[in-house]
């Protein structure tokens, strides 16, 4: 398959309060991996240049044992999501780290959320057809939580665009309908946002100059965030950007509760049967 020059970014800063502790660093696997190397895999399979993991600082040694074992210095780094606040200002803060530091376009996703095999090389797909802009979806059921509510962005989709998206809090599935918190019902269908973004380096110059501002209007609160979505979907409604919507397979799981962990490692168990090696392959 012919490669474009594109990298993997990894969202892995967060504090896990609901899970209770840094769940971005549970071991998996027979090797005990962190959850998001399976997609840095996926992403040396799929061609992919680089690695790029955005940490809080004091994780990055940690992090760092970790890659090194498998992968060269040169494929991956780590960016530190620097603040003054002890509570993260959210995954757009994190993410505008990355400005000036990669030229070419780069799939973004979370570190507590397995997408599936494929959406590495879906992205590589994308780029070969010379779309860099796109919404990677997945139906809401399958990432529902036994274990509580969660929050998931709701797209707007219109002729496979996306129109707008929507975090929405506190989803649920009660006397078997998904309701959220104010009793809305959504079809099993209905497309969502897990923070897999396929971007140009041209997304970073916009999302720079919206953080900034943010931080400016919000600088004295310590709990406020600004989220990804609602930045794109700023830039939707303004008109400064379109993004595809591509509809992935039903093979997400994540980590939002401790009580989701024995059901990830099982699934995890599984797939080292059948989709990845026990041991990875250096990265060179």
């Amino acid at each position: 398959m012919q490669t474009t020059d594109v990298a993997l970014v990894i969202l892995a800063g967060g504090l896990g309060a609901r899970y209770g502790g840094a769940k971005q660093m549970q071991p998996f696997g027979q090797q005990s991996h962190f959850l998001f190397e399976y997609a840095c895999y996926d992403a040396m399979q799929a061609g992919f240049q680089k690695v790029f993991i955005v940490l809080r600082p004091g994780t990055e040694d940690l992090v760092a044992q970790q890659l090194s074992k498998w992968i060269s210095p040169a494929r991956y780094e780590i960016v530190l999501q620097t603040q003054e606040r002890t509570k993260p200002w959210g995954t757009a803060h994190a993410l505008h780290f990355l400005f000036g530091k990669w030229d070419g376009p780069f799939l973004v996703l979370n570190a507590d959320d397995y997408y599936g095999p494929t959406i590495c090389s879906s992205a590589q797909v994308l780029l070969q057809k010379g779309e860099t802009t796109a919404a990677l979806a997945f139906a809401l059921e399958p990432t529902l939580s036994p274990n509580g509510p969660v929050a998931r962005g709701i797209c707007r989709v219109t002729n496979g665009r996306l129109t707008g998206i929507e975090e929405v809090l506190k989803i649920q599935k009660i006397n078997g309908q998904i309701q959220d918190e104010r009793g809305k019902a959504y079809p099993p269908e209905t497309l969502i946002s897990m923070n897999a973004w396929l971007l140009p380096n041209s997304f970073l110059s916009h999302l720079s100059l919206k953080v900034k501002a943010f931080l400016e209007s919000n600088c004295g609160d310590q709990k406020i965030e600004i989220y990804l979505p609602s930045v794109i979907n700023d830039l939707i409604e303004q008109g400064q950007m379109q993004f595809s919507v591509i509809a992935m397979p039903a093979e997400w799981f994540g980590l939002t509760y401790a009580a989701d962990l024995p059901i990830a490692k099982d699934k995890i168990a599984a797939l080292e049967e059948t989709q990845y090696p026990t041991h990875f392959p250096e990265w060179i």
